[in-house]
């Protein structure tokens, strides 16, 4: 692992089913921050629908998954999630996404911030199997993904870097851009000690 930051904690493809979640994410942390409890936000999202969606069988695991990445973030974060541009808010989950799985953080400092550093601006399904499969010869528990998990955690990743404003694909070329609101979290994260993540950001 390219960091202790994570030592206690072990790669996982729960991204899988888990993805970008920006609408959800923002109704948890809107939630939160109105001083209710996970099980009690479980209730009132199951209750009004409010994640609209046509069943609520996903409901639990999608609160849970976005409870937990709401609380890596400080009151400040929570605060301009709800109260700025989605584009800054975008950005704020992304973090959180890093800060609740380390094989995507992992991700973004070797794959991402390495083509916005050598400026080459274009993202291939094939970096993403490549860095997985280094990461299987690194880790047993990578290498026990079966290939169904693989494939879906490649989707996810493409879906998290369109969700935060990262990738945009033109005639079916996936093209990597930083977004501006990017460097503003990063340099608030720098502020606050969360330097492995404001590099992670930016690609510096």
């Amino acid at each position: 692992m390219s960091s202790n930051t994570f030592a206690d904690i072990k790669y996982s493809a729960r991204m899988t089913g888990n993805q970008f979640l920006y609408n959800e994410f923002k109704q948890v942390v809107r939630l939160i921050c109105s001083g209710l409890s996970q099980k009690e936000i479980q209730n009132k999202v199951t209750e009004e629908n409010l994640f609209e969606y046509k069943t609520t069988k996903a409901v639990p695991k999608r609160v849970g998954a976005t409870y937990e990445r709401a609380s890596y973030l400080d009151e400040d974060l929570k605060g301009m999630v709800l109260s700025e541009p989605n584009e800054v808010g975008r950005v704020i989950n992304l973090y959180s996404i890093m800060k609740y799985d380390v094989l995507f953080t992992e991700f973004m400092e070797e794959v991402i911030n390495e083509k916005i550093y050598t400026n080459q601006l274009v993202l291939e399904k094939s970096d993403i199997t490549n860095f997985l499969s280094i990461k299987a010869e690194q880790s047993e528990i990578v290498a026990s993904f079966k290939e169904s998990s693989l494939k879906r955690l490649r989707l996810a990743y493409i879906e998290v870097l369109e969700g935060a404003g990262y990738l945009n694909k033109v005639d079916k070329v996936m093209k990597l851009n930083i977004p501006t609101a990017a460097y503003r979290i990063s340099n608030y994260l720098e502020s606050i000690g969360e330097k492995r993540f404001a590099k992670a950001l930016i690609g510096e």
